[in-house]
């Protein structure tokens, strides 16, 4: 993204970079770096660095210089193993063993004593990937012209509002901007270290304004020239839609400038391998003064499968990696003797979460979805011990609930209606007014129709194990059919609200007050179960929204609250407030706690713990500094 800058700009760079500073020590470089500064075609590693670069200490031992990572990536919308592996560099960051946040972008942050206002000081001379300035302005762009912006709707994601209003921006000098927030939020610092919270600085100023008519008078002109409807899709096409991580697009345009360790040379679901390069212009060192990264290049090989990633497991292109290859580990570690596995500590509280749309376009399906007791009877209908012992030897069985490790375990959340018992399922079935069948045993809805529905997952291995519970499900006379789906497809499906019901894996196992989707409708992105609830806390002028229950407005109501203070015993009160309501209401169920899972990486490549959490909200293995792998001569 954005590393092979002009010859004038480099020239610029040389021309302008201080040349007795404090920080014109002697720092190291990679070879290929110090090739292209003796060619003059790049500034010194002295003048690339910030003032105050951030020091990264190694795993285990300082590394060596070279090499590739190989990796097996999905080629439909696996971004996420981008921003999981390379695309991890948020103000805050988590510290490897996910116990607190850390300065990462940011140089240091400061609170006021009531979590109003949080100051970040950036690292002066630090830079883009194509050698531009990165500087608080860049920070306020993203704010005032993309955030802001009309034309882009409500661009404002919900972990960057407090009590109801979005955060307000400003930039108080070239290394210095202020994020306040009307009411008090506590756990701001907490929700920037998220995936997510590369948003504020991910958009640079010097290189989108000419997309901008307010910058650009020609800006829609030149987007027509080049077949875009207007600016903003042109816009759109090269930064995806703004307030959200969750879009390829941004991987799909290797010229636009970052701050990650590596940038992308191709297109992410065009390109294979799809090569990353290392960034001249990264502004972490290790403890010795050498730029980071360590490793030239990550390459992903493009498949279309888990079982593919598998196979190209096998047949030795992947050599660090824990994503897609789980299920096969001991196959491919059986077939690569180079190859040894790492601990994957499981922070998702089940191996299938299983939701009803209780917003349903459908209004007889949505009385019915929103009846507690057809959901209790399905949950009974389920012979858990029966899928985990064809899926999951050994595994607990476990409902939509935090983990057991963790200090918001709820008993009655996790333990409640999991015992297989279809003659109490066909009792709340009858509770819930459903006892008329037709000539083949399916059950009639109150309208007369046969009681029908899809129920969408994504994925080869869940598919199945969605089949194994569909089964108990018709055995009782519900007529549901399961989909497997891509994940373009599935996600479009949910952001319309165009589905009956959702299996997916469990997320917010050791996370639940970071990731609480499953236990009240805060995301519109993630909470299918109530996509129109969800849009309502986030705004309840969308005309998306839909007005929950009151029950349910007191839980976000509760967790309103929970943002706002940062005194963790008052959190862990109110969010075990909030598991009390989920209880009560059984939005989602489950199947069984995955166990710990291994990840794979090869005996000269180190630096890679031993032992690393496994959570989307940790961005697995990202914390870790992949930028300090490294891949051992042999």
């Amino acid at each position: 993204m954005g590393c092979f800058i002009s010859l004038v700009l480099l020239l610029a760079v040389v021309l302008t970079a201080p040349r007795n500073n404090a920080y014109a020590a002697e720092f190291g470089e990679a070879p290929m770096l110090a090739e292209m500064v003796a060619n003059g075609k790049l500034p010194p590693a002295a003048e690339r660095l910030p003032k105050t670069p951030m020091i990264v200490t190694p795993t285990d031992k300082l590394g060596q210089y070279g090499g590739t990572w190989m990796m097996a990536q999905n080629s439909e919308r696996d971004h996420a193993l981008l921003i999981r592996t390379i695309g991890y560099e948020p103000l805050l960051r988590w510290t490897p063993q996910w116990t607190d946040t850390v300065p990462n972008v940011a140089l240091s942050m400061q609170a006021n004593s009531d979590a109003t206002e949080f100051v970040f000081r950036l690292r002066p001379g630090m830079r883009w990937s194509d050698g531009a300035p990165f500087t608080a302005e860049d920070i306020s762009f993203w704010y005032d012209d993309i955030l802001r912006n009309p034309a882009f709707g409500n661009a404002t994601p919900e972990w960057l509002t407090a009590g109801g209003n979005p955060v307000h921006v400003e930039k108080i000098d070239e290394t210095t901007v202020a994020f306040r927030f009307d009411t008090p939020y506590g756990l701001f610092p907490t929700f920037l270290a998220r995936p997510e919270g590369v948003e504020p600085v991910s958009y640079p100023a010097h290189f989108l304004r000419p997309l901008l008519p307010k910058y650009n008078r020609h800006a829609d002109a030149d987007a027509q020239k080049l077949g875009f409807k207007d600016w903003k899709d042109r816009f759109l096409s090269v930064l995806g839609t703004p307030g959200t991580i969750d879009d390829p697009s941004r991987w799909m345009n290797p010229q636009v400038p970052t701050l990650n360790g590596w940038c992308l040379t191709g297109t992410y679901g065009k390109d294979d391998p799809l090569v990353a390069v290392r960034n001249p212009f990264y502004w972490k060192i290790d403890p010795g003064g050498r730029q980071l990264p360590y490793i030239d290049r990550v390459s992903f090989d493009l498949v279309g499968s888990k079982d593919e990633a598998g196979d190209t497991a096998i047949t030795g292109r992947v050599n660090m990696q824990e994503r897609h290859i789980g299920r096969r580990v001991d196959e491919i570690l059986a077939a690569n003797s180079n190859l040894q596995s790492f601990t994957l500590i499981e922070s998702d509280m089940n191996i299938l979460t299983l939701s009803l749309n209780l917003n349903d376009r459908d209004p007889v399906l949505r009385d019915i979805f929103q009846n507690k007791e057809f959901r209790v009877a399905l949950s009974h209908a389920i012979d858990r011990d029966s899928i985990i012992g064809r899926f999951v030897p050994g595994a607990l069985p476990h409902q939509a609930a935090p983990r057991p490790e963790s200090p918001l375990y709820h008993t009655v959340l996790a333990r409640q209606f999991i015992t297989y018992d279809p003659v109490l399922a066909a009792s709340h079935l009858a509770n819930a007014g459903l006892t008329r069948k037709d000539d083949e045993g399916f059950l009639l809805r109150p309208d007369g129709k046969r009681l029908s529905f899809t129920i969408d997952t994504e994925g080869a291995s869940r598919f199945e194990m969605l089949s194994a519970v569909i089964d108990y499900w018709r055995d009782v006379g519900l007529d549901v059919t399961a989909r497997d789906l891509s994940r373009d497809v599935f996600v479009d499906m949910r952001e319309k609200n165009n589905h009956h019901a959702s299996a997916w894996g469990g997320d917010g196992g050791l996370d639940a007050m970071v990731l609480p989707i499953n236990y009240l409708p805060v995301s519109s992105e993630s909470s299918w179960y109530a996509t129109g609830w969800a849009q309502w806390y986030s705004d309840p002028k969308n005309p998306d929204a839909v007005e929950p229950p009151a029950e349910v407005i007191r839980q976000l109501e509760l967790y309103n609250q929970l943002k706002a203070t940062a005194d963790a015993e008052k959190q862990n009160k109110l969010m075990r407030d909030i598991l009390d309501i989920s209880a009560n209401q059984f939005y989602v169920m489950g199947i069984a706690l995955p166990p710990n899972r291994k990840g794979l990486v090869a005996k000269n490549f180190k630096n890679v713990p031993k032992v690393i959490p496994a959570a989307w909200s940790y961005a697995t293995p990202a914390p870790t500094n992949p930028s300090q792998y490294y891949l051992e001569s042999q």
